[in-house]
């Protein structure tokens, strides 16, 4: 099987299967720090503002061993940008395959590895995602 997601070539679904059955998001943002500028591409298979600012956690609790544990139910912090942290939208694509869009965003990361942020970490999550510069010439 062959997809073409602009312009690249995707010959087999990833080791992901179950990620095949619902849809996602490529998207790539603009994110504004205190004194930097960083661009970000990801992928989400919920929307893209759940991924930015996250849902509530709730916990669930089971019992171990005669022990209450407490477990986490659903949620998420989302990237864990720091207050004041301005984020712009640059661009998406949906896509009804999020194996498909995975595989687009690792060709991507791959492609412009060189313009990795290396720096400390500014987010909690999604800090290996981000670039020093406009890697795909997108933002105007």
């Amino acid at each position: 099987m062959q997809t073409i997601v602009n312009n690249i070539v995707i010959s087999k679904p990833n080791k992901y299967v179950k990620l095949s059955r619902r849809p996602a998001t490529l998207y790539y943002l603009r994110i504004e720090f205190s004194n930097t500028t960083l661009y970000k591409l990801g992928y989400t298979t919920t929307s893209l503002v759940e991924r930015v600012h996250g849902r509530p956690i709730s916990y669930n609790y089971k019992m171990v061993k005669g022990k209450r544990i407490r477990v986490r139910a659903a949620g998420h912090n989302g990237m864990g940008l720091p207050v004041g942290t301005k984020v712009y939208v640059v661009a998406t694509l949906d896509h009804p395959n999020a194996s498909y869009v995975y595989q687009v965003e690792q060709i991507l990361h791959t492609r412009y590895a060189l313009h990795r942020y290396k720096g400390e970490w500014l987010m909690e999550n999604g800090n290996t995602e981000l670039y020093t510069c406009d890697v795909l010439e997108l933002d105007s």
